[in-house]
C-alpha cells in the first residue's frame, strides 16, 4: 500500500522529488508535515525559501539559463506548509542554503562594482599632467616670494634703481605664474567635466550609468529586471541575516 502511494506521489510531484525516500516510505507523512522529501540535493533550496537567482536573471544580460536543480510548486507549498506548522527542516535550516546562494551572487556583483569604480578613476596621464603643473606653480610661487624679499632689501639699502630692475623681472615671473595658474584651472575644470560625462557605477547591480542621461533613461534602469533582481536579492539577504 505504501509503495502504491509513493508511486502516486511520484506522478504528482515528479520522481526526482522523492529521490531520498526508500521504496516503503509512508507517503501519508509526506503529505502532512514531514519535510524529508525536500532534503534531496537535487531540490533547489533557494526556490523553496525565496526566489532562485536563476529565475530572477531570466531574460536579462546576466541570464544564467535554467537552474540545474528541481523547481516544483508542489515542493514549495510543502515547504511553506511545514514552516507554517513549525516543522524543523532537515539539516537545521534550508534558509542557510538560500543565504549562501545569495551571498555568492552578491559578492561577485560587489567585486565587479569595485573593479568598475577603479576604471572610472583619473587616468595615469591625467594624474601626471596635474602633478607637473602643480610642481611648476610651486616653483613660481617660491620664486615670487624670494624676489619680493630681495626687492625689499634693495629698497631698504637705498638701491632703488636695482630694485626697479628686479621689480620688472618680478612682473614677468608673476605673468608666467598667472598663465600657469590659468592652465591649471582649465585643466581641472576639463577633468571635472570629463568625470561628469564618464559613467558611474550603480551600487546595486554594478551597471554603468551616465550622469548625462535624462531622467527617463535613468528611470528605465532602476525599474529594469536585472537591477530589481539585485535589489531583491540584497534585501532578502539583509532580512535573512537580521532574522
Amino acid at each position: 500500500m505504501a509503495y502504491e502511494q509513493r508511486k502516486l506521489l511520484e506522478q504528482l510531484m515528479g520522481r526526482d522529488a522523492l529521490v531520498k525516500l526508500p521504496r516503503d516510505y509512508d507517503v501519508r507523512r509526506v503529505q502532512s508535515t514531514d519535510p524529508s522529501v525536500l532534503d534531496s540535493p537535487k531540490v533547489c533550496k533557494s526556490f523553496l525559501v525565496g526566489k532562485c537567482p536563476y529565475d530572477l536573471f531570466q531574460g536579462t544580460k546576466e541570464d544564467r539559463g535554467k537552474c540545474p536543480k528541481i523547481h516544483q510548486e508542489k515542493l514549495k507549498i510543502l515547504y511553506e506548509t511545514c514552516v507554517k506548522n513549525g516543522v524543523r527542516m532537515p539539516n537545521d535550516n534550508f534558509k542557510l542554503d538560500y543565504m549562501r546562494d545569495l551571498e555568492g551572487v552578491i559578492n561577485e556583483c560587489n567585486r565587479k562594482i569595485r573593479i568598475a569604480e577603479k576604471r572610472l578613476e583619473l587616468s595615469v596621464e591625467e594624474r601626471e599632467k596635474i602633478s607637473s603643473v602643480t610642481q611648476e606653480l610651486d616653483k613660481l610661487d617660491e620664486q615670487v616670494s624670494l624676489m619680493l624679499q630681495e626687492i625689499t632689501l634693495l629698497v631698504e639699502k637705498g638701491e632703488l634703481e636695482m630694485a626697479l630692475d628686479w621689480n620688472k623681472e618680478l612682473e614677468e615671473v608673476i605673468r608666467n605664474r598667472d598663465a600657469v595658474a590659468t592652465q591649471y584651472t582649465e585643466m581641472v575644470e576639463n577633468i571635472n567635466q570629463s568625470a561628469q560625462q564618464k559613467l558611474q557605477v550603480c551600487e546595486q547591480c554594478g551597471a554603468y550609468l551616465s550622469r548625462l542621461d535624462n531622467d527617463r533613461r535613468l528611470a528605465d534602469h532602476f525599474v529594469g529586471k536585472m537591477h530589481l533582481a539585485y535589489v531583491e536579492m540584497r534585501r532578502a539577504l539583509a532580512e535573512l541575516k537580521g532574522s
